[in-house]
């Protein structure tokens, strides 16, 4: 038996339990940086690699993490079940819907494909993700997956074309289907939408968050992630995304926010919490005008931004989330 998890720690807690196990930790973030509908082609691995090693993953790293785990996928007939552990939030449920359109173009025959995706645990509260699980908790789970079905493998076929297509309507058209199969799968996909920039102001739903959060004084890195981590639960968010929509936020010609500190940490770099809890966040005056609708971020600034298969770049005809109609207009 083969198991596929979401990270390092809950495969660790996993090895706890199951020292015996074949398990296949599966490190690729798909919440960020280019993708396309293929995704294993060369183009699209260059770029990747570019993107990772420019948020400070070491040269060659990201390649060798990406062949390691490509290998073991394609031996999984070596297996007589695979099982796929995730949760509900969008960057596993991202790795969900890859992994699933993957395994649906190959011949299972010999193979059963099991599915463990949870939101919640007794006594976790709030739920985050299964890397909160100790050993125990974990071993109560053995066994509980179910049997991918076919209107599940169809689904996720669905989705991922949507998600890394270059059209993002397709996630719009997307929604207004029966999404039950996956039912985590909706609030996901709703949560990816409003990573676009407002056809109001230009900022998106987590920016908005953050200057309210800076204007009711919450200042420091470490309080706003802890607070953003709370608020936006479906997102999956860890904090180095987070130091890098901080950064995000803070450059180009027309910043949204001063940070009174050095460049927050990058992946693999040394974290000092004492550091972070000393370096303020202020908002700029723009923040403040975008927040009340005076000023659109996006059209001053720019966007240079992947998201899913789209890629938002200059300061004209970016799609854009339009709250209130629930659909995507370019402006």
């Amino acid at each position: 038996m083969l198991h596929i998890v979401n990270g390092d720690s809950f495969g660790e807690t996993l090895r706890e339990v199951l020292p015996e196990a074949d398990i296949l930790v599966w490190r690729e973030s798909l919440y960020e940086g280019p993708l396309s509908v293929e995704f294993t082609d060369q183009p699209t691995r260059e770029a990747r690699e570019q993107y990772f090693t420019s948020r400070g993953v070491p040269g060659g790293m990201f390649k060798r993490f990406t062949e390691v785990q490509e290998t073991a996928l394609t031996q999984y007939h070596q297996h007589d079940e695979v099982v796929l552990w995730f949760e509900h939030d969008l960057f596993d449920q991202t790795m969900l819907i890859y992994l699933l359109q993957w395994f649906s173009r190959q011949n299972l025959e010999g193979t059963k494909l099991s599915l463990l995706c949870i939101n919640s645990f007794p006594e976790v509260h709030p739920f985050k993700g299964l890397g909160q699980l100790n050993a125990e908790q974990t071993a109560s789970l053995l066994g509980s997956w179910r049997e991918v079905s076919a209107d599940q493998l169809h689904l996720a076929r669905e989705a991922w074309f949507a998600y890394a297509g270059d059209n993002p309507t397709a996630l719009v058209q997307l929604l207004q289907k029966d999404l039950t199969a996956l039912p985590f799968l909706r609030s996901a996909l709703l949560c990816h939408l409003q990573r676009y920039p407002s056809v109001t102001n230009g900022l998106n739903a987590l920016e908005t968050a953050v200057l309210s959060l800076v204007l009711q004084s919450l200042n420091t890195p470490i309080s706003l992630f802890q607070q953003i981590g709370n608020l936006f639960l479906d997102y999956g968010l860890g904090d180095v995304q987070f130091w890098a929509i901080l950064e995000e936020m803070r450059g180009g010609e027309h910043p949204l926010l001063v940070i009174d500190g050095p460049t927050l940490p990058n992946y693999g770099a040394h974290v000092d919490y004492q550091s972070l809890q000393q370096t303020k966040v202020y908002s700029t005056e723009l923040g403040q005008q975008a927040l009340r609708g005076e000023s659109d971020y996006a059209a001053l600034n720019g966007l240079n931004r992947w998201l899913g298969g789209v890629y938002l770049t200059g300061h004209r005809g970016l799609w854009r989330w339009n709250q209130t109609a629930s659909n995507l207009d370019k402006h």
